[in-house]
C-alpha cells in the first residue's frame, strides 16, 4: 500500500470521527426546560453623611386677646365655639365615636397545585434571586443550584440568555451578541473560572454532562459588571436551562 493511500484512509477515518460526533449532536432533544429569572438592583454608592444644628422648634404665640382675657378674669366660664346660630359643638350632646361598618365574610379558595414533571429531571434552588449591586464588580457565591437527573440515557445541561440575538448591544446585563454579557457564572465543583454568559441564541454552551442514572446537584456562582454609565435602577436577566437527551 502507497504512503499516499494510508494518509487518504487517515483523513477519511478523522472524518467519519467528526460526521459521528455531529449526527450525535443532532439527534439530541430537549427533556426538560427552566428559566432562572435574576434581579438586579443597581444602587449607587451611599453619599457622605453630613451633621446639621438643630434649631429649636418655634413656639406659636399666644393670641393677645385671649391672654388679656385670662388675666383681667380667670375664673371666667369657658366659651364652645359658635357659628351664628349654629353650634359646631351643641353644648351637652355628648361625644360621638366613629361606627365601623360591617365587612363581608372572606370566600375561602382552593388552590389545586399541580406536580411539575419536569422537577424530576431538571430543578432550580435559588439563594439568591436579586442581586444587589453598586458600581463595578460584585460576586455572589452559589447564588443559585442546578439539579440534573435522567434514567434513559445520558444528557447535557445547556444554558443562554433567553430572548437575546445577535443585535447589538442591549438589554443589561445579559446584552446581545457580539457584546460581551455583563453577568458571567462558574461551576466551582468543576471549575472556579467564570464565563459570560452565552447571548446569542440557541442552543446555547454546554454547563455539564451526565451519565443514565447520574443524579448531580452543583452551586452556580455569579459574578456582575455594573460600568459607571449604567443608570441605577432594576434590571431582569433570563437564564434559560434545557436538559438534553440522547
Amino acid at each position: 500500500m502507497t504512503r499516499s493511500n494510508i494518509v487518504a484512509l487517515g483523513a477519511l477515518a478523522v472524518l467519519s470521527v467528526f460526521a459521528g460526533l455531529s449526527q450525535a449532536d443532532a439527534l439530541q432533544s430537549v427533556r426538560a426546560t427552566k428559566d432562572e429569572v435574576i434581579t438586579v438592583v443597581i444602587t449607587p454608592s451611599p453619599a457622605p453623611v453630613g451633621f446639621l444644628r438643630r434649631s429649636a422648634p418655634p413656639v406659636a404665640p399666644a393670641p393677645a386677646a385671649a391672654l388679656a382675657r385670662l388675666l383681667d378674669d380667670p375664673f371666667s366660664p369657658r366659651l364652645i365655639a359658635s357659628a351664628g346660630a349654629l353650634w359646631d359643638v351643641a353644648p351637652g350632646g355628648g361625644t360621638m365615636i366613629a361606627q365601623s361598618t360591617v365587612q363581608p365574610p372572606s370566600v375561602p379558595v382552593q388552590f389545586v397545585a399541580k406536580p411539575d414533571p419536569n422537577s424530576l429531571y431538571l430543578k432550580l434552588i435559588d439563594h439568591t434571586p436579586e442581586l444587589d449591586v453598586p458600581y463595578g464588580t460584585t460576586v455572589f457565591p452559589c447564588a443559585f443550584e442546578v439539579y440534573t437527573f435522567y434514567d434513559k440515557a445520558t444528557y447535557a445541561l445547556n444554558d443562554y440568555g433567553q430572548g437575546t440575538a445577535k443585535s447589538g448591544t442591549g438589554p443589561y446585563p445579559v446584552l446581545n451578541f457580539p457584546a460581551t454579557s455583563y453577568l458571567s457564572w462558574a461551576t466551582p465543583d468543576f471549575s472556579p473560572t467564570y464565563r459570560a454568559y452565552w447571548n446569542s441564541g440557541a442552543p446555547g454552551e454546554r454547563v455539564w454532562s451526565g451519565a443514565k442514572l447520574q443524579a448531580q446537584q452543583h452551586c452556580v456562582d455569579l459574578t456582575i459588571v455594573v460600568p459607571n454609565s449604567q443608570p441605577a435602577g432594576t434590571y431582569t436577566a433570563v437564564i434559560q436551562y434545557n436538559l438534553l437527551v440522547n
